[in-house]
């Protein structure tokens, strides 16, 4: 008698398929976690050469910083002037740290847009990290120039326990590019204001091209966390509530961990502040 090789049945091959979906419904988060966390070593790799690029520009300058200056002459008009923008020293200008370290793009102003200046995770962006005011270098009587609050500038190069102040941080990209469509960077600095040190981190609304956004720091972009580059060159990833907390006294205020340091007076201007 011939024999039939016996098949699935629907309920088997049911059983098998929902196996599979299970399967994957428990890989699928390994694995988005895993690429998140691949973009987000890119990131702090990006950083780092920034930190290199930040530094030979120093050894480059006698030991001084990139000055920052919004303009470098009371006449010089906004944004610089072609074809090297020189009378707005923003450290991301292509004669400034992209000299070290290039974009593989420029924007219209001849910034550095692309390349280890953008972080993985953050699409959107041309540029994804701004550089803290307090670790630049200008003259503080040139009033045309930015100017700092609620602190006091240090250079990077110098400064006693580097480990504690930020010169890079990875910061809300805002402003539109004419060049490149879609695309957008971040300010030139981050820092110079708020009423506290905690202000410096969670600064109040801004409305810009792709606003309103929430503080200097996007916390956002590496589940919660975000990449800090220190002036002693190394590199660490935090969370938000490592960074700001309840303030004791206040638990509905906040405070800055200290953590994080914008410039030698942070201690001075830890206030509790309402978030």
């Amino acid at each position: 008698m011939k024999k039939f090789a016996r098949g699935f049945t629907l309920i088997e091959l049911l059983v098998v398929v929902a196996i599979i979906a299970m399967l994957i419904a428990i890989l699928l988060p390994s694995l988005s976690r895993a690429r998140e966390q691949a973009r987000f070593t890119a990131c702090m790799s990006n950083m780092r050469q920034l930190g290199l690029g930040f530094l030979y520009y120093g050894e480059d300058n006698n030991g001084r910083p990139p000055p920052n200056r919004l303009k470098s002459s009371a006449d010089a008009p906004y944004g610089g002037t072609p074809p090297d923008y020189r009378d707005s020293d923003w450290w991301y200008y292509a004669h400034m740290v992209p000299k070290f370290i290039p974009s593989d793009r420029e924007s219209h102003t001849r910034a550095a847009f692309g390349g280890v200046f953008v972080c993985p995770s953050h699409l959107e962006a041309g540029r994804s990290y701004s550089m803290n005011i307090f670790a630049s270098n200008f003259e503080r009587e040139r009033t045309f120039a930015t100017q700092y609050t609620r602190g006091t500038p240090f250079n990077p190069f110098n400064v006693e326990n580097p480990e504690r102040y930020l010169i890079f941080g990875e910061a809300h990209a805002i402003f539109a590019d004419s060049v490149h469509e879609g695309l957008y960077g971040t300010r030139y600095i981050i820092g110079q204001e708020g009423s506290s040190v905690y202000r410096k981190f969670m600064k109040v609304e801004e409305v810009a091209q792709r606003g309103p956004y929430k503080g200097y720091i996007d916390f956002s972009r590496h589940r919660d966390q975000a990449a800090f580059l220190f002036a002693d060159q190394h590199i660490e990833a935090l969370a938000m509530n490592e960074v700001v907390r309840s303030d004791p006294a206040y638990p509905d205020r906040r405070i800055s961990t200290l953590r994080v340091r914008w410039s030698p007076d942070d201690p001075t201007f830890n206030l509790p502040t309402p978030p």
